[in-house]
């Protein structure tokens, strides 16, 4: 399962050959190698300004539909369509015919979106909570420090501390603007891992016991 930013990466350290050496840029290169396999995902709802009784417009849904005009008549969810197009535009939803529900004065037009397989790829559902949406990777800035490896309950293990971004794609860079995750977008944030030697190199504990 994917997972958030704010919680702890599950990484997977390849092989660094070399015995029990280590080095900074080995273990850099190797986590790097790693962490692209572990989306970063963050909670995101679209901006809708108007809805009817009924509607729930969310995203990671199949079938997205927004309000296209108000009851005077002035145009509905500008903002949100917008987001919907970043969207579209990305590959993550495809944009349908306009649907109209109703007759006469009481009739309603929506802009309607269908979920593309890649964005069933990108939104992950939770149970009873809404989709999560996986904006990118981590990607490692620097190696702060790992500990010389050391037996520890019949393995052998180092501590490593380093400092990680989050690699966003393009579009949600641009949907983002506009939301408190933007500025964590450019700010690194310090990450820990407990590696275990194995015959296959070095691996992330918490990696080990999740199989």
């Amino acid at each position: 399962m994917k997972k958030l930013w704010v919680l702890s990466s599950v990484l997977l350290l390849a092989a660094c050959g070399g015995g029990d050496k280590l080095s900074k840029s080995t273990v850099q290169k190797a986590v790097n190698a790693s962490v692209k396999f572990h989306s970063v995902c963050v909670p995101f709802q679209l901006t809708v300004d108007t809805r009817k009784a009924g509607d729930n417009p969310t995203l990671g849904s199949p079938e997205v539909k927004l309000v296209k005009r108000q009851d005077n008549g002035k145009r509905a969810n500008l903002t949100a369509i917008d987001q919907m197009e970043v969207l579209t535009d990305a590959g993550l939803y495809r944009r349908d015919k306009e649907q109209r529900e109703g007759e006469g004065d009481n009739a309603v037009r929506y802009m309607v979106y269908s979920l593309t397989k890649k964005g069933e790829d990108t939104f992950q559902a939770l149970p009873n909570q809404e989709a999560l949406m996986c904006i990118g990777n981590e990607k490692v800035e620097k190696i702060n420090f790992f500990t010389a490896p050391t037996p520890s309950n019949g393995v052998t293990i180092t501590q490593v501390s380093y400092e990680a971004k989050i690699n966003a794609e393009r579009w949600a860079k641009k949907l983002l603007k506009d939301s408190p995750y933007y500025n964590g977008l450019n700010q690194t944030q310090t990450k820990h891992a407990t590696l275990v030697k194995t015959n296959d190199g070095w691996r992330d504990i918490m990696d080990l016991r999740n199989q």
